[in-house]
């Protein structure tokens, strides 16, 4: 067939030509960001956490190795020291990442012009000549609508390096929120061993006691049962750090445990920096989740046009070249053309231009749920601190007193021991509940940073960068 087609004479080459230069230039306009965008997304985490993210989409991937991380753990680590190594080896994120060069190519793809095709015949019998038939055709509907399609693939990647960033901003907050949970968790498991060690004190005397007739049988058996109960509060303590630990230790990246996590022993002090409501509007203007409704409404409106005309995307004009037997050769322009008779593209519109009704109103749902959830965000923080701050300012400091005013009577034989020992363990409670306060404090802070930003529910999982309810 190709030496037939080499003998064809008569075919208007420049039509065929110039129709390969167009497809050829405006293909050759086909270009996109080559970080993929990562220089967008990497100033908005830069801007709304202060971190930087390492990743490099031509780096070959490797199987995990926590050498890597074990070595960024070898001083103690803080808040924004996880948040860096979180970000730097953490494989959800980094396959979240990758979403940037599905987009890129997505993008390069709706600057692509279709393939021309063409269309061969060969006929027999062939006398005197073979006779043969060649169609070159050209889909026209890419040409009208490739001012469009660029619109389109241009607002998608516009909407996936925003989504991309928010994921990437709500999994900052979120490990430095597991920080704050992991070290609240250690600091309790101290707390609760203490108190279970007095527990256990005041069982054993009981015990003693009880066995030479200083102690009743029901004074015995309620020691026994606190002491009890402070063991079971051990084992719950035990294994809220443990999930508490192996949740930063993942968020970090680390396939197995490291033989010490060295976190600070204490949680920082509350602090005043609740913001006013004046505040809160003026953080909400530049939210994320926002920004990347107003990108979903512009890539919507962006669809529309190439919505309007899909009946017609097999539209083709081109060449035609024929010789028949006898060798008579004949050429002249073809046009494939579909006969709108069954679908006529109204559904296609029409859902096209409800999917924008549904963004426009997604906008305004986002705003006003996103100020609600600040709103409640910054009313919990002031809740945590207020609770702490009152822990720490009254309640600690008054079972202490009464710590000390029951070893003096105890010393002046007006109190039992057991009086001292629930003393004590009614102290090691309240500073418990101060440690519960301040972890719920530094936590809210995290949360209502993420209501600020607009990030709170967006998570990496697996590569795909999703909204689902925050836990």
């Amino acid at each position: 067939m190709t030496s037939e087609l080499r003998k064809a004479r008569g075919v208007p080459a420049p039509a065929v030509v110039a129709s390969a230069v167009a497809c050829l230039a405006l293909a050759a306009c086909a270009s996109a960001p080559r970080d993929a965008g990562f220089g967008d997304v990497q100033r908005g985490v830069t801007a709304s956490t202060g971190q930087e993210i390492a990743w490099d989409p031509q780096q070959a991937i490797e199987a995990p190795a926590d050498a890597a991380v074990a070595a960024q753990l070898a001083e103690p680590l803080t808040a924004d020291r996880a948040v860096e190594i979180a970000l730097r080896y953490n494989r959800d994120l980094l396959a979240t990442l990758e979403e940037l060069g599905i987009a890129r190519a997505d993008l390069l793809q709706a600057r692509t012009l279709r393939n021309p095709f063409a269309e061969a015949e060969l006929r027999f019998p062939a006398s005197p000549s073979r006779p043969f038939e060649v169609i070159l055709m050209q889909p026209l509907f890419d040409l009208l609508k490739l001012h469009a399609r660029r619109a389109a693939g241009e607002a998608a990647f516009e909407v996936t390096k925003l989504r991309t960033t928010a994921a990437v901003v709500a999994f900052a907050n979120e490990v430095r929120a597991d920080f704050y949970r992991a070290q609240a968790a250690r600091q309790l498991l101290a707390s609760q061993a203490t108190i279970a060690d007095a527990a256990r004190a005041a069982a054993e005397l009981a015990h003693k006691q009880h066995e030479v007739g200083n102690v009743s049988d029901l004074d015995f058996e309620r020691e026994q049962t606190r002491y009890d109960a402070a063991k079971l509060e051990l084992q719950r303590a035990e294994l809220e750090e443990l999930q508490a630990r192996e949740r930063l230790i993942a968020d970090l990246g680390l396939a197995q445990p490291p033989a010490t996590l060295d976190l600070p022993a204490e949680l920082p002090p509350v602090a005043e920096d609740a913001p006013p409501a004046a505040a809160l509007d003026e953080a909400l203007a530049g939210r994320l989740d926002l920004g990347l409704a107003r990108a979903d409404l512009a890539a919507a409106r962006a669809r529309l046009p190439l919505a309007r005309g899909p009946v017609y995307a097999d539209v083709a004009a081109g060449v035609h070249h024929e010789r028949e037997p006898q060798g008579e050769r004949t050429t002249g322009p073809a046009l494939e053309l579909p006969i709108p008779i069954f679908d006529s593209g109204r559904a296609r519109r029409e859902r096209a231009l409800a999917v924008v009704r549904q963004a426009e109103q997604r906008v305004h749902a986002i705003d006003l749920a996103g100020r609600s959830a600040a709103r409640t965000a910054a009313e919990r923080l002031r809740e945590a601190r207020a609770r702490a701050e009152y822990l720490r300012d009254v309640v600690v400091p008054r079972r202490q007193r009464i710590l000390e005013l029951t070893q003096l009577e105890t010393n002046a034989m007006l109190r039992g021991v057991f009086d001292l020992f629930r003393a004590r363990q009614d102290l090691d409670e309240a500073r418990r509940e101060e440690v519960l306060a301040r972890r719920d404090y530094w936590v809210a802070k995290s949360e209502l940073q993420s209501a600020l930003l607009g990030v709170k529910g967006f998570e990496p999982q697996g590569g795909a960068t999703t909204m689902k309810e925050s836990e």
